[in-house]
Parts: C-alpha cells; structure tokens; sequence
C-alpha cells in the first residue's frame, strides 16, 4: 500500500497518508486513522506555493464531495525554519494516489494552480511589491543612501525567479490525471 509520512506546520500532528484501495487513510497516532472514500473526491488540486524558508514547495490539495478538504506537501515540518525535503515520497504518493482517483473517482477534476481569485491577488500583489520596491529604490538613490540601493537590490534579485516561477506555474488550468504538469511536481 502507498504511504506517504508529513507534517504540514508546526500546529499540526505528523500524518501517515496511506492509499488502501478505495480509500484514503489519515493516521496521526490520536486514534484510529481517519478514513477517506476516494469515489467522494470531487477536485485534485496540485500547486507550487513557496515560502520564504522553502522556496521548492509544493501541495496537493483533494477536496471533498460533502465538503472538507486535505492536503500535504512535499516538505515535513521539524522545527522553526527547519524543513525536511520528502519530495522523492511526494511525487510517488501523488502519483499513486493519480491512478487510484482515476479507478474509484471517474467525474473528478484535477487542476492545477491557485484558483483565479487567488492568482488574480498574486499578481495583484507582485507588481504593488515591485512598485513599492521602486519607489525605495528611489528614495534610497535620491537621498545618497547608497548601501541601501545595495540591500533592496540583492533582495529582489534572490526573491524574483522564485516569484516568476510561481506566477508562471500557479494559472489555474485542468490536466490529464494520466499525465500531471511537471512543473507543479517537485523535480527528483
């Protein structure tokens, strides 16, 4: 049976995701595991989302007929700004987990991205972050605050392909569950 061991965030318990033919298992050691009909999964959502400590990380998202959803990434949560890279195990359950929604879920939409709304806000939110960047950029060159010009910059150029990446991977689109988008699974 496929398993897949993470803990997503500091304020949630270490998970094990195991595929037991129609279902889905969630067993986080407080009881019995928590069980998943996969014929109820109604959407697939594979996303890069990274974040300032982890810039290569990714989530898949399953969301529910009845309602509720769950998801896990391709990071285990250990500490304070201390990530462990699963994406080997990742990419393994996501593609086990593929296979079995195609069986058991036939009218199941697999998507990718973050939903318009949400990309719509991204982008939103990227070019208002560039202007403002520009704007200190600005400030800093007219006010002989050289070193500062220095710091802004090297901070934009550190963070700008891990935003491009995100704004280029995260338009919401459907796939073929047979054949995912690379580029919204973690390379291995």
């Amino acid at each position: 049976m496929p398993c897949y061991a993470t803990r997503n965030h500091a304020f949630a318990p270490a998970v094990t995701w195991t595929l037991d033919g129609a279902e889905l298992r969630c067993d986080d050691g407080g009881g019995p595991p928590r069980r998943y009909a996969l014929k109820d999964v109604c959407e697939m959502r594979l996303e890069f989302c990274p974040t300032r400590p982890e810039r290569n990380r990714y989530r898949c998202r399953l969301r529910f007929a009845r309602g509720g959803t769950v998801e896990f990434y391709n990071r285990t949560y250990r500490g304070v700004y201390d990530f462990a890279d699963t994406s080997p195990a990742y990419v393994a359950f996501v593609s086990a987990l593929l296979a079995a929604l195609r069986e058991h879920a036939p009218a199941c939409r697999y998507i990718t991205g973050t939903g318009a709304a949400n990309y719509a806000l991204g982008v939103i939110g990227f070019v208002v972050a560039c202007g403002a960047v520009l704007l200190v950029l600005l400030f800093a060159l007219t006010s002989g605050l050289w070193w500062l010009v220095l710091v802004k910059a090297a901070i934009i150029v550190f963070y700008l392909p891990t935003a491009w990446r995100w704004l280029r991977r995260n338009r919401e689109r459907d796939f073929d569950p047979r054949n995912p988008p690379s580029d919204l699974l973690p390379r291995i």
